[in-house]
């Protein structure tokens, strides 16, 4: 079964299958063996782990392909990448969909934000109209070599004009063939509720978790009862690793003792059965025989 095949059947299940943003391929390879079933690459992770940047439109496709490859390379579970506004019109989405997948992705987030676009809590957000935003679904569908290939459509009209027209939108890309509907940034639990009651598919949800996201923290659980189809973490990896490098580095930094911060690193073994060290020497040595 494909790896598309088997993202596809986990999101109709709509079961709120939970999976982290990535941003190379160690935390994709953290990301598996944790037990997760599929990662999203992280538009924001990617632009701030490569370039120190803001996810602000810098990122070219060919970044964003880059990163497909090595993480798609490096783990088996699924890989979603981000497609971004599909890097110009509907045929530049075309050639992004068929270049992506054949990098190794699974399935794509293609939003309907102007460009260039902004990170989905960010202020000031304007989109493409409903209709253009369909051509570019259009497209996508049309590239696809495997069916299952999950074409995520996203929706950033909340921020402009409400959840009702988040909605329309949301069903007009699922017409145009969308797989799953990414509505980005709802306000309160009551607005995600009303979103899944709307919308006639899947429903993706981001769980942004930082301080003054506009998307209020909903545990799995609920979210799962209340029927979404995926939950994104965007940002669970790259936080959680900046928290524990500005402990680790402010402790270094105030009396260069490497034995006082043992507790905040990974030991060798650790960091080398990560990145499958065992598994290539015994490659190695089959190779030698």
């Amino acid at each position: 079964m494909s790896r598309c095949k088997i993202l596809n059947d986990l999101i109709q299940a709509r079961t709120a299958l939970p999976v982290p943003g990535v941003y190379d391929a160690f935390s994709a390879r953290l990301v598996e063996q944790a037990g997760f079933q599929a990662c999203q690459i992280s538009g924001f992770g990617v632009a701030a782990a490569a370039l120190g940047l803001p996810d602000v439109g810098i990122l070219s496709m060919r970044d964003q392909i880059n990163a497909v490859q090595s993480i798609a390379n490096a783990v088996d579970i699924p890989v979603m990448a981000d497609g971004d506004t599909g890097f110009g019109n509907a045929l530049s989405t075309f050639h992004t969909i068929r270049l992506m997948e054949a990098a190794g992705a699974a399935g794509i987030n293609i939003e309907d934000q102007t460009f260039p676009k902004r990170c989905g809590h960010m202020n000031d957000k304007s989109v493409i109209s409903a209709e253009e935003m369909v051509q570019k679904v259009r497209a996508a569908v049309a590239a696809r070599r495997d069916p299952y290939f999950v074409i995520n459509a996203r929706t950033d009209a909340i921020a402009t004009d409400g959840v009702e027209a988040a909605i329309a939108r949301a069903n007009a890309y699922l017409e145009a063939g969308a797989t799953l509907i990414f509505v980005e940034a709802p306000g309160t639990r009551e607005d995600i509720e009303t979103i899944v009651r709307g919308v006639r598919g899947p429903v993706s949800i981001s769980m942004v978790g930082a301080p003054g996201s506009r998307t209020p923290s909903v545990n799995l659980a609920e979210l799962r009862e209340i029927g979404v189809g995926r939950v994104s973490y965007p940002g669970v990896t790259l936080s959680s690793a900046g928290a524990a490098m500005r402990r680790a580095l402010a402790a270094l930094a105030a009396d260069g003792d490497l034995l006082k911060i043992e507790h905040e690193l990974m030991s060798a073994a650790d960091l080398t059965a990560v990145v499958g060290l065992a598994a290539e020497r015994a490659r190695e040595q089959a190779f030698a025989s």
